[in-house]
């Protein structure tokens, strides 16, 4: 349309009679401004204004509104970092006068629990038995505060700051008597089930923890003698349908617990673990299949550890795959774990899929990315870690040990308790083992994997290795399934380089030498007593070797000594160093003799080798 005829027909709103109606104008305009004073009106407060607004009036219709209220107040200034003890005690003293005779209608409260909780944990142990009773003046109070999505902080709460008082703890142990069961399988009163169990003294819930074995058990047992357990009321059970009954009762709570996911709580973990050491092998692989996805949260505690263990011993192929996909990113740090690492080494013994442990375990390992160096990083070698660690080294001597005698001596009765026993179920009416591959050629399929980079390990952090307890043991085990020149002379160069007389000059502390050394002394006499034994003798070759009458240097301490008189049972070398020590014969001899100089042990070993 042209602008002409648009100016025209814009004019024409206004027209009358011919001539422009300016009053219409007027009229239009200010109807207009009205419109728009309204709309302000209407958003004079935004809509997060409007909602505190409406949630405000809401409150204020509540029980104890004001008390509320006024008690939030206080709530925000207790605590805050800066108080003084006096400033503390003042506001308490104003936040008990304000909640006494009302704790539990206002522990119920969303917004007003965190005031009792503040109460608690500020309040004196007067004030907080003072609390707790008022709690627990009314039947079962405490077991609805805990099953409470807010009130249960409160529960919480007064497990944690009066576990210090037997008076409180005896009040909060008898009035959780009876529920424990109910409690925990509950979504959120397992939170209080497990701070009972981590924070109090196992003597104090003793009764409680009786309650998972049955009413039976818990309601005809006068006097517990010690901590009870699923096995110690199986023992004493007088009849068999009791016996069935704690079990019955026991896998209940677990099936209950399973739905929940309640895998990561410790006490949880704790009843897991004394169902399988009683169950059924038939009844753990039956479980098996509901608790293999969670083994990531199971081997935090050792009682989950010893789960996971019975699982990949009694459970299926697959149930095994899925515990190494769920320990996916997660071998190394199980590894170097206090009790993770024993579920591990499990799997892998009893695992038929060597190429699945590969992939999924083994490869983990040697393929850890390391650092970046050009950021700055220091470099990481998941291989020298876990060799030099106490648990993470056991995996490579569980597979480099030969046989099972010499393979379990690296391991404490507790570890053996797991991986000695052959696991077997019933197929059929016959036992038979979980496990049909035979353990050498497992061994050594898994072995395989690794041989190169063992040997490389030792030949690169050679001097780590003999000073580390793990990595000694490690080192002779290495050298032992792999003799080789190469290994030997690396060795060797450590032990020359600690012979060198400037070695403390250049570093900044004073370091014992290798052969003083508590570890690295018997590191290396081990070496050389595993070549008097076997037919190749690469290391003790090439120490004598190199260090000629340097070998004397060896033995100027009582340590020292011992790895020298270890060189004549080698007899690849034994002329040799009877020659070299012919003409130290008597100052070995002073040595020995000689008092309160220190022990002189070694000495006396060396002086009836070279007589």
């Amino acid at each position: 349309m042209p602008a002409a005829q648009t100016s025209t027909t814009t004019k024409r709103k206004y027209k009358s009679g011919g001539k422009y109606d300016r009053s219409k104008k007027a009229k239009l305009t200010t109807d207009k401004d009205n419109n728009n004073n309204k709309k302000k009106d209407n958003h004079a407060l935004s809509k997060s204004a409007e909602k505190r607004q409406v949630r405000k009036e809401r409150q204020s219709h509540r029980r104890h509104a004001e008390t509320v209220e006024e008690a939030k107040l206080l709530w925000n200034k207790l605590r805050v970092k800066t108080n003084t003890p006096q400033d503390t005690q003042d506001l308490m003293e104003k936040v008990m006068t304000l909640i006494r005779g009302k704790v539990r209608e206002i522990a119920l409260q969303h917004d007003a629990s965190r005031v009792v909780q503040a109460a608690i944990q500020f309040g004196s142990n007067d004030q907080r038995k003072e609390l707790l009773t008022e709690i627990l003046s009314e039947e079962n109070s405490l077991v609805e505060l805990a099953k409470c999505q807010y009130a249960h902080f409160v529960c919480l709460k007064l497990i944690k700051y009066c576990a210090d008082d037997e008076q409180c703890l005896k009040l909060i142990v008898k009035s959780l008597q009876g529920e424990i069961p109910k409690l925990a399988v509950h979504g959120v009163a397992v939170r209080v089930v497990e701070s009972l169990f981590l924070n109090l003294p196992p003597k104090v819930t003793a009764p409680l923890k009786q309650e998972f074995y049955g009413p039976h058990f818990s309601l005809f047992v006068k006097e517990l003698s010690g901590v009870p357990t699923l096995q110690s009321n199986l023992e004493t059970a007088k009849t068999d349908t009791q016996r069935e009954a704690a079990l019955d009762f026991v896998k209940n709570i677990i099936n209950k617990g399973m739905t929940k996911n309640f895998y990561a709580y410790d006490f949880f973990q704790q009843i897991l673990a004394e169902y399988v050491d009683v169950a059924d092998p038939s009844d753990i692989r039956t479980m098996a299949s509901s608790v293999v996805d969670h083994s990531v949260f199971l081997l935090s505690s050792r009682a989950g550890t010893r789960v996971v263990a019975a699982c990949a011993s009694y459970g299926t192929p697959k149930d095994r795959k899925r515990i190494c996909k769920s320990l996916k990113g997660y071998t190394k740090s199980s590894l170097l774990h206090k009790d993770a690492y024993l579920a591990l080494l499990r799997l892998i013994q009893v695992t038929d899929d060597t190429v699945s442990i590969h992939k999924s375990v083994l490869n983990e390992i040697l393929s850890e990315p390391k650092a970046n160096k050009e950021e700055g990083e220091e470099s990481s070698d998941a291989m020298l870690e876990l060799a030099l660690s106490g648990t993470g080294s056991k995996l490579f001597l569980m597979l480099l040990a030969k046989d099972q005698s010499s393979r379990m001596k690296y391991f404490d009765p507790y570890e053996r308790s797991i991986l000695e026993p052959v696991p077997m179920i019933k197929e059929n009416g016959k036992e038979v083992p979980t496990s049909k591959k035979d353990d050498e050629t497992r061994r050594k399929e898994l072995l395989k994997h690794l041989d190169d980079a063992l040997v490389d390990l030792c030949i690169q952090h050679a001097k780590e290795m003999v000073f580390s307890p793990p990595g000694s043991r490690g080192l002779k085990e290495v050298y032992s399934s792999f003799p080789s020149e190469k290994l030997a002379n690396a060795i060797v160069d450590v032990c020359e380089s600690s012979l060198d007389p400037q070695r403390n000059d250049q570093s900044q502390e004073k370091t014992l030498s290798l052969f003083e050394d508590p570890t690295g002394h018997l590191s290396i006499k081990n070496l050389i007593l595993y070549d008097a034994e076997s037919e190749s003798s690469f290391f003790s070759d090439a120490l004598v070797n190199r260090l000629g009458k340097q070998i004397l240097d060896i033995a100027q301490s009582n340590r020292g000594a011992f790895v020298a008189a270890s060189l004549f049972k080698a007899p690849s070398v034994k002329a040799s160093v009877q020659k070299i020590f012919r003409t130290s014969k008597k100052e070995i001899e002073a040595k020995s003799k000689s008092k309160g100089s220190g022990p002189t042990a070694g000495y006396a070993a060396l002086l009836k080798e070279i007589s």
